[in-house]
Order: structure tokens, then C-alpha cells, then sequence
């Protein structure tokens, strides 16, 4: 009986620590920038979860241009 108990319990733990780490990453932040034609950096702020995972994907876009955008650390 205690077997099933402890058994129980790792599992809730596992799938506890799963869930806090998804979660987690979804919600990551960073800085992002582009860099300009000039080569000087364009800071935009920061974005977290999806719009960090779209700006990152898609990039910014000025109205004229679409420059590949960095978050994060370099």
C-alpha cells in the first residue's frame, strides 16, 4: 500500500515539474532589437511568451522594411 502511495506521489510530482517548466518557458522575457541599415542597433523593449516567439519569427517592420529581429543575450 505504501508502494502505491510513494509511486502516487512521483508521478504528481513529475507531471507537477513538467507543467512549471512549460509554463515557464512560455512566459520568457527579453530585449530585442533590430539592426538598422547603418548597422547601429534599434532597441525595441521587451517581449515575453508568444509576441517574443512572433517578433522573433517575423520580425520589425518600419512600414518600408522588415529587418530580422535579436532578444536575449548576445
Amino acid at each position: 500500500m505504501k508502494t502505491r502511495n510513494v509511486a502516487k506521489f512521483g508521478m504528481a510530482a513529475v507531471a507537477f515539474t513538467a507543467f512549471a517548466f512549460v509554463g515557464c518557458k512560455k512566459n520568457k522575457c527579453a530585449e530585442c532589437h533590430y539592426d538598422d541599415a547603418n548597422g547601429g542597433e534599434v532597441e525595441i523593449g521587451e517581449y515575453c511568451g508568444d509576441d517574443l516567439e512572433e517578433i522573433e519569427g517575423s520580425g520589425y517592420s518600419d512600414g518600408t522594411t522588415t529587418y530580422e529581429v535579436h532578444c536575449g543575450e548576445h
